[in-house]
């Protein structure tokens, strides 16, 4: 019959779940960073039009986190508002234009794929320091 040396083994779960704690609160913060830069460059790309300039000051971040047995989930939503009387309403013709024009504004996806690197970077300083 084998025996198993559990001596330690609680303490390293809790120092786990400790880490595991502190780490899950300062990804959050490194979600938010990276929805306010982007925000910031959506805004600054829309300000800088013409015709769209007003859908700036419609441009937001939520954040929405979830998660279970012992696992998560953090995202960002950042984008112009689309609510009745705001000028987000305008935000699809700003961005992919129609047959009558617009589309003058760069995709919104770009100012993500600016954020990554930054994103992934801090991720996996985070995680690093966490473990």
């Amino acid at each position: 019959m084998t025996s198993l040396e559990s001596s330690g083994f609680a303490e390293a779960i809790e120092a786990f779940a400790a880490a595991e704690s502190a780490v899950e609160s300062q990804a959050r913060a490194v979600v938010e960073r990276g929805a306010v830069n982007i925000k910031k460059q959506l805004q600054r790309e829309l300000s800088g039009s013409k015709h769209f300039k007003g859908i700036a000051r419609d441009v937001s971040y939520d954040i929405r986190t979830a998660g279970a047995f012992g696992g998560g989930v953090i995202e960002a939503e950042i984008g112009p508002e689309s609510v009745p009387g705001s000028a987000g309403n305008l935000a699809n013709v700003a961005y992919f234009g129609t047959s009558r024009g617009g589309g003058t504004v760069p995709d919104p996806s770009l100012a993500l794929a600016a954020e990554v690197p930054k994103f992934e970077r801090e991720l996996a300083r985070l995680v690093g320091e966490g473990l």
